[in-house]
């Protein structure tokens, strides 16, 4: 499941400073993709192109 952000939303989680920092690295659809939040892997998954934009399609959902 995805969402996208209002213009709103985005404003109000960009008030306390970048959230995703821009990568030093290149990257390509295909690449594998671990998802973390605070410190903690919640899934893994690979970046897709989808309607002209980079996404990341979720392959594995980490169990707890």
């Amino acid at each position: 499941m995805s969402k996208v952000l209002t213009q709103q939303e985005i404003d109000a989680l960009l008030e306390g400073g970048p959230i995703v920092h821009p990568p030093t690295e290149v990257v390509r659809v295909g690449d594998p993709v671990e998802v973390v939040v605070d410190g903690m892997t919640l899934a893994y998954g690979r970046f897709v192109h989808e309607k002209g934009r980079l996404c990341v399609r979720i392959t594995k959902l980490r169990t707890p």
